[in-house]
């Protein structure tokens, strides 16, 4: 088996697998840039900046759950290219990878939207001081118009 073979039907099956189990992504990475309804987004940048916002408004956590709505749409294409498309084993691990960081990031933003998680969540945090959110705020920008 090389690099430049086509994944098997088996190692295919293994992926999408395990992309359908518990805590899979843990440990993942979220992917630095992420194209959203054709705009690219600095994904990485958004969930930290989001994450270490001193405080969420209702309009935060309504942006949020949109913003969780394309991630989740953009995890299922994700999973379903790994699923139908001719790929090689590069390929293949990099849509696996950048499914796993897209659900990796929809778990961190959809535990603050949930309001036992978000008490508990804001009580033990450490705020990290100066986070520009200027990402996060373009992109609530981009979602409002829509």
């Amino acid at each position: 088996m090389t690099e430049n073979e086509e994944i098997s039907e088996q190692e295919r099956q293994m992926m999408l697998n395990k992309l359908n189990k518990s805590l899979f992504w843990v440990g993942e990475q979220i992917p630095y840039k992420v194209s959203i309804k054709g705009k690219e987004v600095n994904l990485h940048e958004i969930v930290w900046e989001i994450v270490n916002k001193a405080k969420l408004d209702r309009d935060d956590l309504k942006d949020i759950d949109t913003f969780l709505d394309l991630l989740r749409d953009k995890e299922k294409e994700y999973e379903k290219r790994l699923e139908n498309k001719h790929l090689i084993h590069d390929e293949a691990k990099d849509l696996f990878d950048r499914a796993a960081g897209v659900r990796r990031a929809i778990m961190d933003l959809r535990e603050l939207t949930m309001p036992s998680k978000r008490k508990i969540i804001c009580k033990d945090r450490h705020i990290c001081k100066d986070v520009n959110t200027e990402e996060w705020d373009s992109l609530t920008e981009v979602i409002r118009k829509k």
